[in-house]
């Protein structure tokens, strides 16, 4: 399973039209909005190495196998081996090791057996519900590999920001973004190379903090590879497939 996430708004978007009013249309935006979120909130890489633990299967089982969370949680503090660095498995349960920028450390998010995608064991929001439903709907509705690739991509978006505990954040996300009220970025740069200076002189840049360059969003996000902080370009909802809510 290949992360496209332009790819996968474009085949929602297409399913959205094919399977046409609610419950199909609205939670299959939010759907594709869990993308736009996590590709915003600087969890892009998280998420990249959560699609590549799903897609081990059960094999092969991780080196680190622990019986409890807490022995799991304790380990995260101890130098791991970066080959198998990325799962741990907990009680025969898989765990991807993700990366929290915000607190600097890192923390554990349940795997999803294949089985399992379109259901979950976390509590769920009536939004959160809807696009599960939707998505399980669409995954019967699919005719081709690559759709199904998409779909499914969908829903371990959910999935990661359920088990991320990021449900709050998500909802947030969605009532700003329909929101009429313009939200002004945190710095407006003419150029990017301005934009650079001011994230390189700064003590600590405000992790997801949105700043504008010549009339383009961005997010302050994380290189997880340099250790650095860095500029994640956020496209408008055209380029991803997606339409702004109807009225």
């Amino acid at each position: 399973m290949r992360l496209d996430i332009e790819a996968a708004c474009g085949v929602l978007q297409k399913l959205q039209e094919e399977i046409g009013s609610p419950p199909g249309t609205e939670p299959l935006r939010t759907a594709a909005l869990a993308l736009h979120f996590i590709w915003g909130n600087g969890h892009l890489h998280n998420f990249e190495d959560y699609l590549a633990c799903f897609n081990q299967g059960d094999s092969p089982p991780s080196p680190f196998s622990f019986e409890t969370r807490e022995q799991a949680e304790a380990s995260l503090q101890q130098a791991m081996d970066p080959r198998h660095a990325h799962s741990v498995a907990i009680a025969g349960t898989r765990y991807a090791v993700a990366y929290s920028p915000e607190r600097g450390v890192r923390f554990l998010v349940r795997i999803p057996e294949s089985a399992g995608l379109t259901t979950t064991t976390q509590p769920l929001t009536p939004l959160m519900r809807e696009a599960l439903a939707a998505l399980r709907q669409a995954r019967a509705h699919v005719r081709t590999p690559e759709d199904k690739e998409s779909v499914d991509i969908a829903l371990l978006a959910i999935h990661y920001i359920l088990e991320s505990g990021q449900s709050p954040l998500f909802e947030d996300f969605l009532g700003n973004f329909d929101s009429n009220t313009p939200r002004s970025p945190l710095c407006t740069f003419g150029t990017r190379e301005e934009a650079d200076t001011w994230l390189n002189a700064h003590p600590r840049p405000p992790h997801s903090a949105s700043v504008e360059i010549a009339g383009q969003r961005y997010s302050v996000g994380y290189a997880r590879d340099s250790g650095l902080r860095v500029l994640v370009r956020r496209p408008p909802l055209e380029e991803l497939g997606l339409t702004e809510q109807d009225e």
